[in-house]
């Protein structure tokens, strides 16, 4: 069990450190920095409106973040998968006869 924490721990570190997350987290500085979409995003969590709601999918890096929001989700729910096969693989399963 302890290996399989380790592996974890060691997945997450490399995850952390990844292309991927590093550019979903400038995407979301950009965001941050955007004073015009973090308006937009603020209106919107308070008010939703439809107007609101099209202007910020319009936002080419509202666009951009959403395709890496995507790509990352995607690659956790593989990862999800590969654990899931490695959890399976290290417990002992006993079955009634």
């Amino acid at each position: 069990m302890n290996e399989l924490m380790e592996r974890v721990d060691k997945l997450k570190n490399e995850l952390d450190s990844s292309t991927m997350v590093l550019s979903l987290k400038d995407v979301l500085d950009r965001i941050k920095n955007d004073k015009e979409l973090s308006s937009l995003l603020e209106k919107h969590s308070t008010y939703p409106d439809e107007k609101i709601k099209k202007q910020i999918l319009e936002n080419n890096t509202f666009q951009e973040f959403k395709i890496k929001e995507t790509e990352l989700n995607l690659f956790i729910m593989e990862m999800n998968q590969r654990l899931k096969v490695i959890s399976k693989k290290g417990s002992c399963h006993h079955e009634s006869n």
